[in-house]
């Protein structure tokens, strides 16, 4: 059996539902759905990258690694350019916290050196009679904050006469953790600042090329 045909100019039959379009008819979305159908993209990055743990641990290791090197000149035991020249290529020296069995603290042992007329070398030794603690909030070499205050506060500094080089020295008798404290700042300014430049040009010629 055919429908039969309506005649001309007349208006076809209309089968649509005029009732108001709800794209949740069918199906409701509970509120743990709604909740990340609903997120921005933004907020799904940030849920994201808290699920991973190794980027969450190296975000916390890079930020106060920014935040350091606003302090570099405080942290650093030593001026970058201060030469020790009796400590020349001394090796690390390791903190203690116990003296012959009894707590002291936070030191470190001093050390002697003789020179080895085979190899011109000069050859370091322990000191352990020579128990050198450690100061903190202490005053030590001088520098300028920022290049624009003048100050000599560490946070922590060799003993009265004495040295700390938890990383050695180099070739010219200087601190190497001081020097990599203060050569953090430039790298990772340096990084940050890169970033921002190519952030930057990319908004700037995608915009013109879009």
């Amino acid at each position: 059996m055919t429908t039969p045909l309506p005649p001309p100019g007349a208006p076809l039959e209309h089968y649509v539902s005029t009732k108001p379009f709800d794209p949740r008819s069918i199906e409701r979305l509970s509120a743990a759905q709604e909740r990340v159908y609903l997120a921005s993209q933004w907020r799904l990055m940030w849920w994201k990258f808290k699920r991973h743990r190794v980027a969450v641990a190296s975000g916390i290791f890079l930020a106060v690694l920014y935040v350091s090197i606003l302090f570099c000149e405080f942290l650093a035991p030593y001026h970058y350019q201060t030469r020790h020249i009796d400590h020349i290529y001394a090796p690390p020296q390791t903190i203690h916290l116990f003296h012959e069995g009894q707590f002291i603290g936070p030191f470190v042992y001093g050390t002697k050196y003789s020179l080895n007329m085979e190899t011109l070398k000069r050859e370091y030794s322990i000191d352990p009679t020579a128990v050198q603690p450690i100061r903190f909030f202490c005053r030590g070499d001088p520098y300028k904050f920022w290049g624009l205050f003048e100050s000599d506060i560490h946070l922590f500094c060799p003993a009265r006469e004495g040295t700390l080089f938890l990383l050695g020295t180099d070739r010219l008798g200087r601190d190497v953790l001081s020097r990599i404290i203060y050569g953090a700042r430039v790298s990772l300014t340096i990084g940050l600042l890169g970033v921002a430049i190519s952030f930057l040009l990319g908004l700037i010629f995608g915009g013109l090329a879009g």
